[in-house]
């Protein structure tokens, strides 16, 4: 009998691998990063134990953010890639050190992450390793805003099957029930440190020695919220674009059936039928409404992150405001 595999429903994230994952992502920026996750099942709990960087080619940064039929501009791994990862879990094992992959993460400017790169490679992790397989996604540039801006997401099963089947039409999605919402399925992060770490934290707060990090008063909110809105915008017009597809789509089908209404009347009157096929006969293919979702579970993202940011931003107009007033 097959043994059931049980569904994680938490990620305890290790102190340490935050750590690497940070450090690789601030290293590189602004290009994107990823790499591998290292850890173990127990239980409905997902322990992410090590991590280590994986090599990438990554196009220069532009002004425009990526779109998600751009790969361009999304994290591409490096062909040696695979033997890169093979040779460094066995250096891992060789050391008694955790070499069990189970999932991958990536740096995401602007959490801009909602891609087709993404999607396949998720898709290609949770098919391997099984649907427990993760991804984290880290913002470097949200953190540096004094905010750890940090998530975990895997595909849902009925994702999963529709991109395995490549049923990426309207009837496919409508039947799967599979809208922007509830493609992906985000997985609550709890950080965990060893005794040791824990009792050296307690002390540097006793010594409130982390009491002078003033980078959550930072009124210069313009750069950011422009950055969103550009995104926002840039990927409003690339729903635009999918949506001009569709348009086309359905007025060639309207067409093609005003044709074939006319060629039955015409059938029906027994007259004589042109000796080359009906270009009603012509298949049209239905233009992929994967991009869409992805546009919009994107665009989604950023507004939840500009409402997030602009109601942070006004509590400290407000405490400045207080501030002047009392002097």
């Amino acid at each position: 009998m097959a043994e059931i595999m049980t569904r994680v429903d938490k990620v305890q994230l290790e102190g340490l691998a935050l750590l690497q994952i940070i450090k690789h992502c601030h290293e590189n920026l602004p290009r994107s990063v990823a790499g591998s996750l290292l850890g173990l099942e127990a239980d409905a709990t997902l322990e992410v134990t090590n991590s280590f960087p994986s090599p990438v080619v990554a196009a220069a940064p532009g002004a425009s953010p990526a779109s998600p039929t751009n790969k361009d501009k999304t994290v591409m791994f490096a062909s040696e890639s695979d033997e890169y990862q093979i040779d460094m879990m066995k250096n891992l094992r060789e050391v008694n050190m955790d070499n069990n992959k189970v999932g991958w993460y990536q740096s995401a400017m602007n959490s801009t992450y909602a891609t087709t790169a993404t999607i396949e490679y998720q898709f290609q992790y949770q098919k391997n390793l099984g649907q427990n397989a993760i991804c984290i996604v880290y913002d470097p540039l949200e953190t540096m805003k004094g905010a750890l801006s940090l998530k975990a997401f895997r595909l849902t099963d009925a994702f999963l099957e529709t991109y395995k089947a490549k049923a990426f039409t309207k009837e496919g999605f409508a039947k799967a029930d599979i809208r922007a919402a509830t493609m992906l399925e985000e997985i609550p992060i709890e950080l965990h440190n060893s005794d040791i770490v824990t009792c050296y934290l307690l002390e540097l707060q006793a010594q409130k020695l982390a009491d002078c990090e003033f980078d959550r008063l930072d009124l210069a909110t313009n750069t950011y919220l422009e950055n969103s809105l550009q995104n926002l915008s840039a990927w409003a017009d690339e729903l635009a674009q999918e949506h001009y597809k569709f348009q086309g789509y359905e007025r060639a089908v309207a067409k093609q059936r005003a044709q074939y209404s006319q060629w039955v009347r015409r059938e029906n009157g027994d007259e004589l039928l042109a000796e080359e096929d009906p270009s009603f006969a012509k298949s049209l293919n239905q233009p992929s409404r994967l991009e869409s979702l992805l546009i919009t579970k994107q665009m989604n993202t950023y507004c939840d992150n500009i409402n997030r940011y602009a109601g942070k931003s006004f509590n400290k107009l407000f405490l400045a405001g207080t501030l002047h007033k009392n002097e």
